[in-house]
Formats: structure tokens, C-alpha cells, sequence
């Protein structure tokens, strides 16, 4: 197998238009002084949202495998015009789809995950001294169906592709610095982390950070492949490297806050309290490919009924309230609630599993800026509360003004 391999994925606003992907083009070619070079690119700029929008004009309920279909043409446009750009600049390269290359995933439409990632293709191409340009976000069904693999799946392209050539690190190349401990653009005091690891970022990723999608992260703990969330307009700018933590220290107890409001509650009501019971209902949801995220039980003694709550996307809302409602007659239950208008604020942090007192903390710093706190979720390494969605903010940089004020240590 071919050594020194770099693998670099570049976003969306990386490519937004040719004169970034000619800067992008720049990178490439320092990097390919090195070794070989494998590149995995997004759809340019906002071209994603605008075929939904596309199809949305086109069809009240698009079907999925057409949608999916559409969709991957995104990144089609992207990789040829990177490799026509370096061929521009005397650079051999070859651009691939997911299907030409061999990425092949589970047959399900919009959310697909990867099951195998074939490397002949590639190596050939490696052989032959090319830049190989591989188009994120999409793969393939063992039957020929395109299908893609939900928004942020790009960086979940890199590193599998990265795992499957036997790359080390894969550079994560978009419009910040790295991984900070909450967003700059809403949470002032934010800094950078220069280290931070999987694990950390796994749980910012999916309780709202925008900067890397979970699913990578957790493909590249499993293959051992180090991250670096880099800054394409700096390029010089090592940013955050994301690894196994393997003899670091823990510094700091608390690593970041994370604000979710893309999220809203379910509940049905009154259901008798019957073993199994909660069994059915979870399945029915995951049936319908929902994931569900926290959940609380409420239960009276005296009435032998339990109120069953749980939080999902707020994309995932109308069809998690169809199935409940399919279920309230069968269950005998009394009715099924939602509040859409909800926010997950969540402080993450290797450390606190040590640190006994965060949850009093927490709680007191939130009750005395005034939020109410309506669901409440807990592991080693995070704490979640849910709140309004106009308190998510003003809750978010209060935790941060109180746990960040003695990190000194980024």
C-alpha cells in the first residue's frame, strides 16, 4: 500500500467559487510535494440548499431516491471543477464519484452510512502520480442505487477514505480556525482548543457544533485516524487536532458549550404502565429512521400511567408525531404533545466525571439568569439541559462566562 498519503476535505465555502477553488488548488500543490495526495470535496457554496429548494418547487413530498440522486450532483460540479483547475495548473488529476470509486453504503435514502469503501481505483490512480478528487456526501447501494449520507457527511467521506488507504491524519478544511469551546458568533469569549479529544468533540458535534460531523469523528476514533480542523484561508494555521488524548493531561474540567435549536419535544401521554410498553413506542420512531435523543418518563402511582417524553430534530417533528398518533389508540393512551419551540444547551467536558459539584453549578448559574430548565440529560461527560428556545443564548454564554473564567489552559 502507497505511504504518506494526505487526505484533505474541503467545505463548501471553501469552494464557494473558482477563485477559492484556485486557492484551494494552492494547497493541494504544496501538499502534494509530500506524497500523494487525496482530495474529498463538497457541493459549492449553498448549491445543496438550493436543489431542496429545487425539488421542494418541483414536489410537495419529494421521493427520497430522487431527491438523493439530484442531490449528489452537487459535489459532482465541485471535484471536476478542482480537477480542472489543477490540471490548469499542470497538476495530473482525476475527479470520482462515489460510485466510480467504490463507496458503498446501506440502502437508505438521505441518511445512509458507509459499510465498505473500495481502494483499487484510487491506488491505480496514485500509480499514476494523480491527485485523486473524490465527491463527500454520497455513495452507493450494492445494486447501483445513489444515495447520500445526511448534511456534514463529507467530513464521514474523508475519513473513511482515509482509513481505507491507510492515512494517519485527515485535514479538515473549512472557514474557522478549529474547534472552539463555543461559537464565536454567538458566545462572546470564545477561544480555540489546540487539542481536544474524540470524545469531546463527538458530543459537541451532536448537541449542536457546527464545525464537524459526529459520524466522522467517531469513524476516526474507531480507525485511529487524527483530525486536524483547519482554516483553508489559513492555510499555515495548524488549528485543532482532534486524536485519542493518548497522554494528556486533563486540564480543564470543562472543554465547551454547545447550543442545539434545531431540536423539539414529543411526549404521549398516559400511557398504561405495562412492561414493554416503552419498548414499542421506541421502535415504532426508530422504524421511520428517527433518532432519538433524550428521554423522561413521568410516571403516577396511583393511576398506573406514565408520561413518555424525548427530544428530536426538529426536521424528524411531523413524522414523529404521525407515528405516536398511530400508537395512542393501540397504546390506550390519551393524547400525543409536542413543543417545537425548544433548545438544547449542553456543557462538555472530559473532566467533569471528577467533578461532583458542575450539575449544582450549573443549575444555580442557570436559575439566576433567569432560564427555566424543562428536561434535564447527564453522562460522564456532559450535561444537557433543555430550555426555551429564546432562553438558548442568554443560557449559553452565562455557562460559558462561568466555567471558561478559570480555563486558562486551552
Amino acid at each position: 500500500m502507497i505511504k504518506n498519503i494526505s487526505v484533505l476535505k474541503f467545505g463548501g465555502s471553501s469552494v464557494k467559487s473558482i477563485g477559492r477553488i484556485q486557492h484551494v488548488c494552492e494547497i493541494i500543490e504544496k501538499r502534494r510535494r509530500e506524497g500523494p495526495v487525496l482530495v474529498v470535496v463538497s457541493a459549492m457554496g449553498d448549491t445543496t440548499d438550493y436543489l431542496v429548494k429545487l425539488a421542494n418547487q418541483a414536489s410537495k413530498n419529494p421521493d427520497k431516491r430522487e431527491l438523493d440522486l439530484l442531490l449528489s450532483t452537487g459535489e459532482q460540479i465541485s471535484i471536476t471543477l478542482v480537477a480542472l483547475v489543477l490540471r490548469n495548473m499542470g497538476i495530473k488529476a482525476r475527479s470520482f464519484t462515489a460510485y466510480q470509486v467504490g463507496i458503498f453504503t446501506e440502502s437508505v435514502y438521505s441518511k445512509a452510512r458507509i459499510i465498505d469503501v473500495k481502494t483499487e481505483t484510487i491506488q491505480t490512480a496514485f500509480a499514476e502520480n494523480e491527485v485523486v478528487v473524490v465527491a463527500g456526501f454520497q455513495g452507493v447501494t450494492e445494486n447501483g442505487e445513489i444515495t447520500t449520507l445526511g448534511r456534514g457527511g463529507s467530513d464521514t467521506t474523508a475519513v473513511a477514505l482515509a482509513a481505507a488507504v491507510g492515512a494517519t491524519t485527515c485535514d479538515i478544511y473549512t472557514d474557522v480556525d478549529g474547534i472552539y469551546t463555543a461559537d464565536p458568533n454567538l458566545i462572546k469569549g470564545a477561544h480555540r482548543l489546540e487539542r481536544v479529544s474524540y470524545e469531546e468533540v463527538v458530543e459537541m458535534a451532536r448537541l449542536g457544533a457546527q464545525v464537524i460531523h459526529p459520524r466522522a469523528v467517531e469513524l476516526a476514533r474507531q480507525y485511529k485516524v487524527v483530525l486536524r480542523v483547519r482554516n483553508t484561508f489559513k492555510p499555515n494555521d495548524e488549528g485543532t487536532a482532534i486524536d485519542g488524548g493518548d497522554n494528556m493531561e486533563i486540564y480543564r474540567t470543562v472543554s465547551g458549550v454547545a447550543v442545539d435549536k434545531e431540536q423539539a419535544t414529543v411526549a404521549i401521554m398516559d400511557v398504561p404502565d405495562r412492561p414493554g410498553i416503552a419498548g414499542k413506542i421506541m421502535q415504532a420512531v426508530a422504524d421511520k429512521n428517527i433518532v432519538i435523543d433524550m428521554i423522561m418518563q413521568a410516571f403516577h402511582p396511583k393511576l398506573g400511567l406514565n408520561n413518555i417524553s424525548f427530544t428530536v430534530a426538529q426536521a424528524d417533528l411531523d413524522q414523529t408525531i404521525s407515528v405516536l398518533n398511530d400508537l395512542q389508540k393501540e397504546l390506550g393512551a390519551s393524547e400525543v404533545e409536542a413543543d417545537p419551540d425548544i433548545a438544547k444547551v449542553s456543557l462538555i467536558g472530559a473532566g467533569m466525571v471528577h467533578q461532583p459539584g458542575i450539575a449544582a453549578q450549573l443549575f444555580t448559574i442557570l436559575g439566576e439568569a433567569g432560564v427555566n430548565i424543562k428536561m434535564i440529560a447527564t453522562s460522564e461527560m456532559k450535561l444537557t439541559c433543555v430550555v426555551s428556545r429564546a432562553d438558548a443564548d442568554k443560557a449559553a454564554q452565562a455557562i460559558h462566562d462561568a466555567f471558561q473564567s478559570d480555563n486558562t489552559q486551552h
